[in-house]
């Protein structure tokens, strides 16, 4: 079987040698984040050509809005993903088709609620998250395109992370890279040729959501996935959703969080001024493409790690860990030296306004030295998340914007003003990979197989 070059999503998982697996499962993820970490910064790119800082700021101030749409499909694609996975390695097929068909719905009607919660608050929630005279045209212009496909946005979420739960990377991948694509090619022509400004940059976004949601259509009514949206197999039952909420809520709340805050520091960030709200969005955008490789790198250890311990295959999940453990440290510790060598050159490419640049590089400055310890942080979270650990991976999911960077970012700021803002991200970081590494002890002996036996008792701690 070594000698076999070619697995379906399923076998790969369970039979092909652990690096090969690990990398195969990987690449396709990392591909498309790749390309969603290009698309973000011609996004932004684009939106700097206008020689406009308050479009820049107004863009970084809603696009954390939207992202409330994908962090409620994370939920379900989380969670659903995790359960998934597990119910594969376990040969429960049945169950697999009823908890894709659950999830897709479910995330789909949470979507739009969000979309008619911020329609109706639009005015006042511009507001409270810091748009001022200066920004509020520029970020409503955006945030009334956006928040109008905010279902299909949280739907294709879904989608896909159950790609990547049974093995499709490359599906999923796909499902991407269609709409960044699209997105890459209609940002110049609406931003900039049609002058549609911070409503191109939206209407160029949601074409490229609403598209991969298409594909995503196509692909689960075809006969080649055991995956359904199908409405006969809506069956939520109450085991299913408590597997999948157990672990799509801690991860859920974590990326609502993570929007909040992002939402929270633009709105301190404003308090020093808009040119400080525009170098903030633009340094995001910037480390954003080494955490977002990370994260892809992770993913697709994710299905990998599910699939092998519903199996109960743990010498398999003990190798997956610690190749994706040094991959994944390895990548953060590289970015880190790119950000600090080129951080400056970096920022200059986006935007050539001299106060943007100089509060992007300093921000940027401060980001990279927590950036080493997110490997670790990232793939313990996910190995919380792939065997059934709600409890272990809430901590982290949460930990990192509530229990540390909130605090941190109000105190650090209060305490020694802009250094203290900057500060507080990476020290976040820092801390949540160490509250990470204590939890992850006990997994050791998991992954030896020394406590098969408790297994259900792990799952549910």
């Amino acid at each position: 079987m070594n000698e076999k070059t070619k697995y379906t999503g399923i076998e790969l998982m369970g039979e092909a040698p652990v690096g090969m697996a690990i990398i195969r499962l990987a690449l396709p993820m990392v591909a498309a984040m790749l390309a969603q970490s290009i698309y973000n910064m011609t996004d932004m790119f684009f939106i700097g050509q206008t020689k406009d800082p308050n479009m820049v700021a107004a863009v970084s101030l809603a696009y954390p809005l939207f992202m409330l749409s994908q962090a409620l499909g994370n939920i379900f694609a989380t969670g659903g993903s995790s359960y998934i996975s597990r119910m594969l390695g376990a040969g429960e097929r049945g169950e697999v088709r009823k908890t894709s068909a659950v999830s897709f719905y479910l995330s789909f009607g949470i979507g739009l609620l969000l979309t008619a919660a911020l329609w109706i608050f639009k005015t006042p929630v511009l507001r409270l998250i810091g748009a001022s005279d200066a920004t509020f045209t520029y970020a409503d212009d955006y945030l009334s395109v956006v928040i109008l496909f905010m279902a299909f946005a949280a739907a294709g979420a879904v989608m896909s992370g159950q790609m990547r739960s049974e093995g499709e990377t490359k599906k999923a991948m796909t499902l991407q890279l269609i709409g960044i694509v699209l997105n890459i090619v209609l940002d110049p022509i609406l931003i900039l040729w049609l002058k549609m400004g911070t409503a191109g940059a939206a209407w160029a976004t949601v074409a490229g959501q609403f598209v991969s949601y298409v594909y995503g259509i196509f692909y689960f009514v075809s006969k080649k996935t055991v995956l359904s949206i199908k409405l006969s197999d809506f069956k939520p039952n109450k085991n299913m959703l408590l597997r999948v909420l157990s672990i799509g809520i801690p991860a859920g709340i974590s990326n609502i969080i993570m929007s909040l805050s992002n939402i929270l520091g633009n709105r301190m960030a404003a308090e020093y001024g808009d040119h400080i709200v525009a170098g903030n969005g633009v340094q995001m955008r910037v480390a954003s493409l080494i955490f977002m490789l990370v994260f892809a790198l992770v993913q697709g250890y994710q299905p990998f790690a599910g699939y092998n311990f519903g199996a109960k295959r743990f010498d398999r999940l003990r190798k997956g860990f610690k190749l994706t453990l040094i991959y994944s440290t390895g990548l953060c510790i590289v970015g880190s030296v790119l950000l600090t060598l080129f951080g400056d050159s970096f920022i200059r490419f986006f935007i050539d306004d001299a106060q943007t640049i100089a509060a992007g590089s300093k921000i940027l400055s401060v980001f990279v030295w927590g950036l080493p310890f997110v490997g670790a942080q990232v793939t313990l979270m996910v190995s919380f998340q792939a065997f059934g650990m709600p409890i272990r991976s809430s901590v982290v999911t949460m930990g990192r914007q509530l229990l540390f960077y909130v605090p941190l970012l109000y105190l650090l700021n209060h305490l020694f003003g802009f250094d203290g803002f900057v500060w507080a991200q990476p020290a976040a970081d820092i801390l949540t990979t160490g509250i990470a590494g204590v939890l992850g002890l006990s997994l050791i002996k998991l992954m030896r197989g020394i406590v098969r036996t408790d297994c259900a008792k792990l799952g549910a701690s």
